[in-house]
C-alpha cells in the first residue's frame, strides 16, 4: 500500500476539503477561521472545488434571500467500499464519503478454503453491490478491509492468524487495488469498528476509546486522540489472548487460559453443549435436540426463557470480560468503552456485568464520567468502520483530489 505523503501541491485545497468533511456543512467565512487562510485564497479555492464537482453549495437555513450559502462535500462524488472478516462470515457494505451505508452484502465462509477462494467471492460481492448504484456516482474511491487478526497495515497483509490457514502475508490489499483500481487499507477488524464509532459520533471524535468486541473471539481496539492505536507490530488490543489467571482451558492459539477461550462466543457455546448434554439446562437440550447444534441465539433464547444456568454461565463470562477489561482501562485510561459483537444479543444485563466488573477492577483510578456504552451500529460497525478508514485515508492524503484533478 504506498500512501503519498501529499499527493496535490496545493495544501489550501487539501485543508480545504478535510475540514468540509469534518464540519459537513461550513460557510466560507467559517472556512477562513478555521484553516488560518485568507477569505479570498479560500473563495478562490472553493469555487475551484465547486467546479469540479467535489464540493457543492446549501442554502443556510436562515429564511432571508440575503443568506449565504454553505458548501458541503458532494456525496454523490463516488463510493467507498468497507469489508468486515469475520469467523464464519464476511460482509461488504458500500458506504457514500460521509459514512452512510447504502448497500449490505454477506456470504458464509470457510478459512479452510483458503485465502483465493474468499477472496473471488468478494471480489463478486463488491462488483455486485457497485451495480447496485447508480452508473455516474458507482466509482469506487477507495477500500477498508478488517481482519480478524493482527495485520500489517502498510502492507496490507494479515500476520500469523491464529485460524486462518494461508493468510500469512497473503496480499490482499494489493490485489484488490489493482482489480478495482482505488486505494486499498487492511486493518485489524475491531480497530476499523473502534475508528468507525468515534468518527462518526461527535461525543467521542477526538478523544481516547477503547472499543471490545465480544462475538466468536474477542478483540479490543484503541483510538487515540482520534487515532488508531496500533503498536509496533499491529499486535495492539489483543486482548482475546492475554491469560486469566489460574484457567487452563486451552486455546486455538495454541496457550492455554486466554480470555478468548473462557468467555469467547465459541466458549460459551462449548459450555452450553456440555450443559444441553447432560441435562443442566433443559432448554438447549431441547433445542440441541431439534436442530443438532446450539448457536448464540440458542444461548439468547435460552436467557429470555429464564433459564437459570445459561444465565449464570453468561453473567459469570461478563464478570472474567470485565475484571480483565478494567486493567486495560487502569493502564489505557479512555473516556469510553464502547462494546459490539454478536455477544451484546445477550442483554442489558450481560452489558452490566461488563461495566461493573470494570468499575470494581479500576476503582478508585477512574474518573466519574468514564463511559460504557452499545455500538450504536450494531452488527454494521463492521463494514462501516472499515468504509471510514479508507475515507479518512483517502481524504488525509489528498487521493479525493488525484481522481477529480487529472
Amino acid at each position: 500500500m504506498n500512501i503519498p505523503v501529499e499527493s496535490n501541491s496545493n495544501l489550501a485545497i487539501h485543508t480545504i476539503i478535510q475540514l468540509v468533511w469534518e464540519q459537513q456543512t461550513v460557510s466560507r467565512a467559517e472556512l477562513s477561521r478555521l484553516s488560518g487562510l485568507s477569505r479570498s485564497t479560500i473563495t478562490l479555492n472553493v469555487d475551484t472545488l465547486l467546479s469540479q464537482g467535489i464540493l457543492i453549495e446549501k442554502p443556510t437555513s436562515e429564511a432571508s434571500k440575503h443568506a449565504r450559502t454553505q458548501v458541503a462535500i458532494n456525496k454523490k462524488l463516488g463510493i467507498f467500499v468497507g469489508v468486515e472478516l469475520d469467523a464464519d462470515c464476511c460482509e461488504v457494505g458500500i458506504c457514500n464519503i460521509m459514512g452512510s451505508l447504502l448497500s449490505l452484502d454477506c456470504f458464509s465462509i470457510e478459512y479452510t478454503m483458503g485465502p483465493e477462494q474468499i477472496y473471488d467471492q468478494l471480489v463478486t460481492s463488491i462488483k455486485n453491490l457497485q451495480s447496485t448504484q447508480p452508473e455516474n456516482q458507482n466509482t469506487i474511491l477507495g477500500i477498508g478491509v478488517g481482519l480478524p487478526t493482527p495485520v500489517d497495515f502498510q502492507k496490507g497483509y494479515a500476520v500469523h492468524p491464529a485460524f486462518m490457514p494461508g493468510w500469512h502475508h497473503y496480499p490482499i490489499g494489493d490485489k484488490l487495488s489493482q482489480v478495482f483500481t482505488c486505494p486499498v487499507f487492511v486493518d485489524n477488524e475491531v480497530n476499523t469498528m473502534a475508528f468507525g464509532e468515534a468518527y462518526l459520533n461527535q461525543k467521542y471524535r477526538g478523544t481516547n476509546l477503547l472499543f471490545l468486541k465480544l462475538g466468536v473471539g474477542i478483540g479490543a481496539g484503541m483510538i487515540v486522540e482520534g487515532s488508531i492505536y496500533r503498536g509496533n507490530s499491529g499486535m495492539s488490543g489483543n486482548i482475546g489472548h492475554i491469560r486469566v489467571d489460574n484457567r487452563q482451558e486451552p486455546c486455538q492459539c495454541g496457550k492455554s487460559g486466554c480470555l478468548e477461550a473462557i468467555a469467547g462466543g465459541n466458549a460459551l457455546l462449548k459450555k452450553a453443549n456440555e450443559m444441553a448434554t447432560n441435562g443442566a439446562s433443559p432448554f438447549l437440550q431441547q433445542k440441541l435436540a431439534e436442530n443438532r447444534v446450539l448457536k448464540l441465539h440458542d444461548l439468547v433464547a435460552a436467557i429470555k426463557y429464564k433459564d437459570t444456568e445459561i444465565i449464570t454461565l453468561v453473567n459469570e463470562s461478563a464478570t472474567t470480560v470485565g475484571t480483565m477489561v478494567g486493567r486495560l482501562v487502569m493502564f489505557f485510561d479512555p473516556k469510553v468503552l464502547v462494546v459490539g459483537g454478536a455477544l451484546c444479543d445477550f442483554g442489558p444485563q450481560y452489558i452490566d456485568y461488563i461495566r461493573r466488573a470494570i468499575i470494581q477492577e479500576a476503582s478508585p483510578w477512574i474518573k466519574s464520567d468514564f463511559d460504557v456504552t452499545v455500538s450504536r451500529f450494531g452488527d454494521s460497525i463492521g463494514v462501516i468502520g472499515s468504509a471510514m478508514l479508507s475515507i479518512s485515508m483517502v481524504l488525509q492524503h489528498g487521493m479525493i483530489l488525484e481522481k477529480f484533478t487529472r
